[in-house]
Formats: structure tokens, C-alpha cells, sequence
């Protein structure tokens, strides 16, 4: 029977100084590229959703201002009846206008 021995090498013969520095190097902008791409899309998402709210509100001041603050009173929703034959809170009128909440509370946690 042979005699096995086995010695691990140092880490310094592994990876040498500048081994290492380019690695650490190439760890820190991997880091920091990913923290500036999450932070960017935080502010993007932040800034649509401040421009979606703006948007909302200043077709409510219209709709109020024109005194249709029914939506069964809008011309536009009135014609849609009509086309297809139905009326306010018909089945079929459910089904194409109404629309069902979706649970979304963790991305209101993240603002």
C-alpha cells in the first residue's frame, strides 16, 4: 500500500494579489451597477404612478366641471347602451365594464 498524502495549496498560489483585486473589483460593480438599476426602477415606477394619479384626477375635475359624474350619464357610456342594446348594471353591461380587484398591497408597502 502507497503512502497518499495531500496538501492543499495556500490561497495566495490560487488567486495571486491581482487575482484578487479583479475579482473584488468585478464584485463591487456588479453590486453597485445592480443597486443604481433597483433605484432607477423605483423612481420610474414612482414617477408613472404620480403621473397616472395626476392624469386620474384632472379627468375627474373634467367630468365634474361637464356635471357627468355618472358614468350612465356620459354621452359616450349612453351611446354604448344603446349600440348593444342593454342598460345600467345588465348582465351584459357587468360583464364588459366592471372590473375586479386584484390584491396589491405589496407594492403600495414599497413607496
Amino acid at each position: 500500500m502507497s503512502n497518499y498524502q495531500f496538501e492543499e495549496r495556500p490561497a495566495s498560489v490560487i488567486l495571486g494579489r491581482r487575482g484578487l483585486f479583479k475579482v473584488v473589483g468585478l464584485c463591487a460593480v456588479a453590486a453597485g451597477a445592480t443597486g443604481w438599476a433597483v433605484g432607477d426602477l423605483i423612481a420610474n415606477r414612482n414617477a408613472v404612478l404620480l403621473a397616472r394619479q395626476a392624469g386620474l384626477y384632472k379627468d375627474d375635475k373634467l367630468c365634474q366641471a361637464m356635471n357627468l359624474t355618472r358614468s350612465h350619464e356620459n354621452p359616450c357610456v349612453a351611446r354604448v347602451y344603446r349600440d348593444l342594446g342593454a342598460a345600467p348594471m345588465d348582465d351584459t353591461m357587468y360583464s364588459l365594464l366592471h372590473t375586479h380587484y386584484a390584491q396589491r398591497s405589496q407594492l403600495a408597502a414599497h413607496h
